[in-house]
């Protein structure tokens, strides 16, 4: 076994110490597994693991490794095995509140009964009542599972009247009543990180807006960063903690989690200037660059396990003991969401090498994990798997637009724009505005079979669209967004903490437009400060482009930009803009300033 390999077959993974989980015939998800429980008349027992995942390792251990569970298993299911980081789309159908998820169903993928972790003793017994109503009462099976059927496929809700800060407020409103004034976070325990969320709060902090936003993130923060959700001996965040406290963590540490904290702590100390929240990118970085990073490829490994019995050694006792299992898989959304969260710890921190690394994986997913005709692939493990995720396609989009905004290069945009003609041609549902959350369903029958509309993923594409009608000048991309969005307009209330991201992308929607352009020669470090001015300017939303007069020569002057031999910066904000200006802290100042004035205009039109 490869260092770092995750355990098991090439196949399944299973947990990495001794188990017999490997023993139950597990297949793989697909059209066989299908044909065979049709052919011999059983039902399929899914489960739905994941290879970082501390209770799917228990339940490997002792469930699946229970002689008599694996033999009822073999005997009247057909098992099929799927990890939920490379399968989201099956995932997202079948998870039923966490990991493990095992699910029942038909042999068209419907759903018979669904549960998490379930010890032997109880697993035995459900095995049998299972596969008893199977066998025994089909008919009222099939029409209990059609009236679920008709529900799922009831008409799309009505989408609401349209766009106003009112909707922002509300996610805001959700957030300050699930606010944990003495522990800081939201909500109890479990108690969760939602980075989403504190990204809303600190969008609208630096819009001003009123209420105890920053008393809330101040809080919170140094709750977290001090507590035992983070790591102190090596950095990173775990997943979330097991106590409202956060002092008992669940131990694993989840790629897709970090990025997201990295921007969090990034944007707050742009907003503060607190060291300590420098610390924590910096601690989190380490963390990335130490554990999950592959210098040969400078792509980012999905995941970490959870050792507890590790984590709770001393540093100096860690270095003794084989750190946890690393899940060497790369993801193409989550390596584009690290790479935006190094570019933004590059924009505010005096670190140029964030934005090498964060190019130098965006590069890996662009050259290994993307085609134009097929779209993102979601996975690489030597060769690209699933192709056509709307989540995928989001993420990379942001990224592209995060690399052309730091000075990238303008290739960075030409991707954009191909990612983004890719979604609206391939994922765009053209009756609803909303975008689907895959090309291919996982199935050609029942519940497999139908496509989602994923608000989160949704959003999240909105959010890049907005950017690139802006660095483009191209509207249809602005009136893909806003069908996209009008979809969950009369809905978004219903996903509580889960609307951060839809109050955002709204947000972004409803302000006056914040446009910055460069002019200098990229790799100038006097470009580089201007580029960072526009970007710690302490406003919620900018866009900012870097021309290169060596590239342009003498169009430049058709632009309308001058260029004397100095970077100069020109900003526009909503319809109002200055004169060019060359010193980054004036071109901060400035934004700051023009922005207050135009919002304040903006709500009056």
């Amino acid at each position: 076994m490869a260092k770092d390999e995750a355990p098991g077959s090439a196949k399944f993974f299973f947990s990495p110490r001794p188990n017999r989980a490997h023993e139950i015939d597990w297949m793989e998800w697909g059209d066989e597994a299908f044909r065979r429980a049709r052919e011999e008349k059983r039902p399929i027992l899914l489960s739905v693991s994941a290879v970082w995942c501390h209770w799917c390792h228990v339940m490997d251990e002792t469930t699946f490794s229970d002689g008599q569970v694996i033999q009822v298993i073999n005997s009247r299911f057909v098992g099929v095995r799927v990890d939920s980081d490379r399968r989201p789309d099956i995932n997202s159908r079948y998870n039923q509140g966490g990991w493990p998820t095992v699910a029942f169903l038909t042999h068209e993928g419907e759903i018979i009964a669904g549960t998490t972790y379930v010890p032997p003793d109880q697993m035995g017994r459900l095995l049998n009542d299972v596969a008893d109503v199977f066998e025994r009462s089909a008919a009222d099976l099939d029409a209990a599972i059609e009236y679920v059927r008709e529900r799922r496929n009831a008409p799309a809700p009505v989408p609401g009247g349209g766009f106003d800060a009112s909707m922002v407020d509300y996610v805001v409103d959700v957030a300050e009543k699930a606010y944990d004034s003495e522990a800081g976070g939201f909500g109890n325990e479990p108690k969760f990180l939602y980075a989403g969320m504190l990204g809303l709060l600190l969008s609208r902090l630096a819009a001003d807006a009123p209420g105890n936003i920053a008393g809330i993130l101040r809080h919170t923060l140094e709750k977290m960063a001090y507590g035992n959700i983070y790591d102190q001996s090596e950095g990173g965040f775990f997943r979330y903690s097991t106590t409202r406290d956060w002092s008992v963590p669940h131990y694993e540490k989840l790629l897709e989690d970090n990025a997201a904290m990295m921007t969090v702590y990034a944007d707050a100390f742009n907003l503060s200037g607190e060291a300590d929240y420098a610390r924590t990118v910096y601690g989190i970085h380490d963390y990335l660059t130490k554990t999950l990073l592959d210098p040969g490829t400078g792509a980012f490994a999905g995941s970490q396990d959870a050792d507890e019995e590790y984590y709770r050694l001393a540093a100096d006792e860690r270095t003794a003991r084989k750190p946890p299992l690393v899940d060497r898989t790369v993801y193409s959304g989550l390596n584009a969401r690290t790479a935006s969260a190094l570019l933004r710890a590059f924009q505010v921190l005096e670190e140029v090498e964030f934005r090498s690394q964060a190019i130098k994986a965006l590069e890996f997913v662009y050259e290994h994990l993307w085609d134009d005709d097929a779209g993102p692939y979601h996975y690489f493990n030597g060769e690209a798997n699933l192709p056509g995720l709307l989540t995928d396609a989001a993420w990379i989009l942001s990224a592209c637009l995060d690399a052309y905004e730091s000075g990238a290069g303008e290739r960075w945009l030409d991707r954009a724009l191909r990612v983004a003609g890719w979604m609206l041609g391939h994922l765009q549902d053209h009756g609803s505005g909303a975008f689907l959350d895959c090309v291919h369903p996982p199935g050609s029958r029942g519940l497999p079979s139908e496509k989602t509309r994923p608000p989160v993923d949704n959003s999240v594409a909105a959010d890049g669209l907005i950017r690139l009608a802006q660095n483009s000048g191209q509207k249809k991309y602005d009136e893909a967004a806003r069908r996209a969005l009008l979809y969950f307009s009369g809905t978004f209330q219903e996903y509580g903490m889960f609307a951060a991201e839809y109050a955002v992308s709204v947000a972004r929607l409803l302000d006056p437009p914040v446009r910055v352009t460069v002019v200098g020669t990229p790799d100038d470090a006097a470009t580089v400060e201007l580029i960072r001015g526009a970007h710690r300017a302490r406003i919620p939303f900018r866009s900012v482009e870097v021309i290169d007069p060596e590239a342009y020569g003498d169009e430049l002057e058709e632009t309308g930009y001058g260029y004397t031999g100095t970077p100069v910066a020109y900003a526009c904000i909503g319809t109002a803009c200055q004169p060019p200006v060359s010193d980054p802290k004036e071109l901060s100042a400035r934004l700051e300033a023009g922005w207050t004035d135009a919002t304040a205009r903006w709500g009056q039109a």
